[in-house]
């Protein structure tokens, strides 16, 4: 993990629309704490996070920008049934904006359709995926009566990678020219009321339940059991009293708010199962059972009676 430190000495702003951890990292992190994975799952794990890493190090240069654009990160959008997802957008005056981010590291040689990593190793050049992109977005804009320029650039956010060989023609940044290139935008207009319907029409369009095309295998039984550590993931078989202590890193958890996350990590595990008391009481370890059921009670909407009941 690294920082991006905001050169720009502004108050911090908020973006048009924020962004959110993705539903298939979380997935991978309540499951990397109550199973072990294989050891493509645990590489992709690491991918997804680090991944969210970079899109979040570009949050710092970008949300400063608020006040004269409108910032929105982490669209799933669709056009003509086919999905593409947009790292970060800038809706301009005059513009738009889009960036794909990558968090490579290490010595890569720029080559048309791939890079190549100084070990040999293929990828995919960002460039033409973005390229892919580019041209979606483009034509749902179209669809939707605006005739903005669209600029893409392909934002290569860690501070330890190299590119060699590369075009320079190409519409990439690394780290180190992004607080010039935002600085030489010269945006002084606030953005008109036309694009922030435009803006809206996106959010409207962004499908946050977006299923996630390569989701880990796993079932109920297989799962430890308990309340996971929210600072570490270790997962405590049992609780009783207000705090308890976590044996790994001494985090002192609240016993309540605890339970409250761990629920919501078996919703996200499984969407499709209903939450009862019993189940929840097995779900997070040994404890009382009357605690679960006024947490449960206090917090979600209970359907069903007597020992049908189930909470939504």
């Amino acid at each position: 993990m690294f920082m991006v430190v905001n050169t720009y000495n502004e108050v911090s702003a908020i973006a048009y629309k924020e962004r959110t951890k993705p539903k298939l990292l979380r997935i991978y992190e309540v499951l990397s704490n109550r199973m072990i994975l294989s050891s493509d799952d645990h590489f992709y794990h690491i991918h997804l996070d680090k991944g969210f890493d970079g899109e979040y190090g570009l949050d710092g240069l970008t949300e400063p920008l608020s006040s004269h654009c409108l910032v929105l990160n982490d669209l799933q959008l669709e056009f003509r049934q086919s999905s593409f997802q947009v790292d970060t957008l800038l809706i301009c005056t005059d513009k738009i904006l889009l960036y794909e981010v990558k968090n490579y590291e290490g010595v890569h040689t720029w080559a048309d359709d791939k890079l190549i990593k100084s070990t040999g190793v293929y990828l995919e050049n960002p460039w033409v995926q973005l390229q892919r992109t580019k041209v979606k977005l483009e034509l749902l804009l179209r669809s939707l009566s605006c005739q903005m320029k669209v600029e893409a650039y392909v934002v290569y956010i860690n501070p330890e990678f190299t590119l060699l060989e590369a075009k320079g023609d190409e519409n990439y940044l690394l780290l180190s020219q992004l607080p010039l290139h935002f600085r030489s935008m010269q945006m002084r207009e606030a953005p008109t009321l036309e694009q922030r319907r435009l803006a809206d029409r996106l959010l409207q369009l962004h499908d946050p339940d977006y299923p996630p095309h390569k989701k880990p295998v796993y079932c109920y039984e297989d799962l430890r059991k308990g309340l996971g550590c929210p600072a570490c993931g270790t997962v405590a078989e049992a609780f009783q009293g207000h705090f308890i202590k976590c044996q790994t890193c001494g985090e002192r958890m609240n016993v309540k708010k605890t339970i409250k996350q761990n629920i919501e990590d078996f919703r996200l595990l499984f969407p499709d199962e209903k939450v009862t008391t019993n189940r929840m009481l097995d779900w997070c370890g040994s404890g009382d059972k009357d605690r679960i059921y006024r947490i449960l009670r206090e917090s979600y909407q209970p359907k069903g009676n007597a020992h049908g009941r189930y909470y939504v």
